[in-house]
This record gives structure tokens, C-alpha cells and sequence, in this order.
């Protein structure tokens, strides 16, 4: 039985959605719906922290990304109105939605040859967003992320060590020639192997929640963050892959080659950041998290 209303849902999108399964549970609810032979995902947007005009930028990049050979969007679905969202009902209250196309592939491995491809997806990628005006929506500026990190962190007991961390890593990013005036751009925000699939060589990119304007090496820093917290065994070689295959197609500076490190600590400050602002964790994860993450903080990161 579905928490959602499908027969106002098939009125709103004009289909008719016969079955529907919870993807991704908690603050930003992901949906798969079916309609005859036709799957669509549905995300109801979380209710704080996450703007109109965030999501009209988000929207408005799915749509005008430039088709480029070798990747794919999930591109949102308008209501029958010709809306880009729709408001459902869930918990008794009205929640932003969205209904997005389906994307048909595997899931992308560990495997060097899958990691390299899915390197230079990211920077076909990036090249097919750039120049696509946000209106000045979602800056993605370090600086300020660590800030924000570190103040939304205080609510959290036991939080010192990380929030040293988390201080120390903008200290270095400010203080770093090499991380400043790097190539900018719209970037996915939630690069991960995960938020991606391939088929025939294609790469189909989904889950733009997090997009946003700012240094290429975000993007890149989240997808090296999941190999640096992995089997470390394995980490190089990785990274070697993922880089391989982005610089065959945007040549990395020596500057982003020299700032990558920042950058994967960036992505752990912002999973701190989101987890603080949006996640009920329960009390005895706390604790695994902050020391998981200080001690990536505070390693000497040589990638």
C-alpha cells in the first residue's frame, strides 16, 4: 500500500500509475512508479533547506543540459498543467514534488575500466551544463561550506574534535594558492558512482539534489571521497581511473591536480553538513560518524 495518493497523482501527470515502491526513504523521499510497461521516479523534496528557486535551477539545468554522446540526464516530467512540480500530500502535509525519467543501465562497479568511464561522463558533463544561467542559485563556495558545517555541527553533543576538523580543512583551503580560481562551473553536487548507471557506454547521471555553481574538483573530490573511505588497499588505483578518464576528455591544471585533496575533505564536510541540518541520526551513530570523519579530516591525504 503507498503513503501517496496515486489516483492524484495519474490526474496531475496525466498517466496511470499503477504501482509505486519507496526507493529512498527519509528527508527527500524518492518513489519508482510504474504505468503500464513505463517507469518514473518521483522525489518529494524535503521541506526546509531546499528553496523554490533551488529547485527551479536544478529543473531548469535538467532541462537544458546539452545532449552529448557518452552521457544522459534524468530529465523531469511537467503535470499535465505544463508545471515543473507538483504539491502531494504526505504526513498530512504538502510536499514539493517532482516526477523524473526513468534511466535503463546497470550500476556502475569498482572496476578500474567502469571507474575511468564514469570519469569522463563527469566531464562530458560538465561540459554539456556549462553556461546555463542559475540566476546566482546554490553557490557552492568552500569557505562558506565549512562554516556552515562547523555552526549547524554545534548541536550536535560531542562534536568538538570534528569541528576542529572541519576548521582546519577550511584553513587549508583559504590558504592554498592552488585552491583558488579554479574552473568553475554547474556542477551534479552528489558525483558518486552511485548516483549513475551505463548502458552501452552511456552514462545516465540522476539525483541532482545538491547541484550548484563552483570548482569542477567538487564533483570530482565527492566521487574520490567514496574510493578514500573504502578498502584503502584499493584507493589509488581508483583515483588513478577516475582521473584517467576525465582528463581525456578536460585536461586537469596543476592547480586541481594539487587542490584534489582539499576537495575530497570537502566532500566528507558536506556529508557532515547534511547529516547535521537533515538527518535524525540515532544517538549511537553519532559518535562512528564524527570519528569516521575526523579521522579522513585529519589524515594527510596524498592522492
Amino acid at each position: 500500500m503507498s503513503d501517496i495518493d496515486l489516483h492524484d497523482l495519474s490526474r496531475c501527470y496525466g498517466r496511470v500509475f499503477t504501482g509505486c515502491e519507496l526507493v529512498v526513504p527519509g528527508v527527500n523521499r524518492t518513489y519508482r512508479l510504474a504505468a503500464g510497461g513505463d517507469l518514473s521516479y518521483l522525489r518529494l523534496y524535503r521541506p526546509v533547506g531546499r528553496s523554490l528557486t533551488d529547485i527551479a535551477f536544478e529543473l531548469r539545468l535538467l532541462r537544458q543540459v546539452r545532449t552529448t554522446p557518452g552521457i544522459d540526464v534524468a530529465r523531469p516530467i511537467r503535470t499535465v498543467d505544463g508545471l515543473d512540480c507538483a504539491e502531494v500530500a504526505f504526513g498530512g502535509v504538502s510536499r514539493t514534488a517532482c516526477l523524473f525519467h526513468a534511466l535503463e543501465g546497470r550500476p556502475i562497479t569498482d572496476a578500474p575500466e567502469d571507474v575511468a568511464l564514469f570519469g569522463a561522463a563527469l566531464a562530458k558533463l560538465h561540459a554539456a551544463m556549462a553556461g546555463i544561467d542559475g540566476g546566482g542559485a546554490r553557490p557552492l563556495d568552500a569557505g562558506a561550506l565549512c562554516l556552515r558545517a562547523a555552526i549547524s555541527l554545534t548541536r550536535i553533543p560531542g562534536s568538538e574534535a570534528a569541528r576542529r576538523a572541519v576548521g582546519r580543512c577550511r584553513a587549508e583551503i583559504l590558504g592554498d594558492p592552488a585552491a583558488h580560481d579554479l574552473p568553475s562551473g554547474n556542477c551534479h553536487g552528489d558525483a558518486r558512482t552511485a548516483n549513475a548507471v551505463v548502458r552501452d557506454r552511456t552514462v545516465g547521471f540522476f539525483d541532482f539534489d545538491d547541484c550548484g555553481y563552483g570548482p569542477y574538483l567538487l564533483d570530482l573530490g565527492t566521487a574520490a571521497r567514496h574510493f578514500a573511505a573504502g578498502d584503502p588497499s584499493r584507493t589509488g588505483a581508483l583515483v588513478a581511473a577516475l582521473l584517467r578518464g576525465y582528463d581525456g576528455e578536460r585536461s586537469l591544471s596543476s592547480a586541481e591536480r594539487h587542490a584534489l585533496s582539499h576537495y575530497v575533505k570537502l566532500a566528507e564536510v558536506r556529508s557532515l553538513l547534511f547529516l547535521a541540518e537533515f538527518c535524525l541520526l540515532a544517538d549511537g551513530l553519532w559518535p562512528r560518524v564524527l570519528d569516521r570523519a575526523t579521522k579522513l579530516l585529519e589524515r594527510g591525504l596524498t592522492i
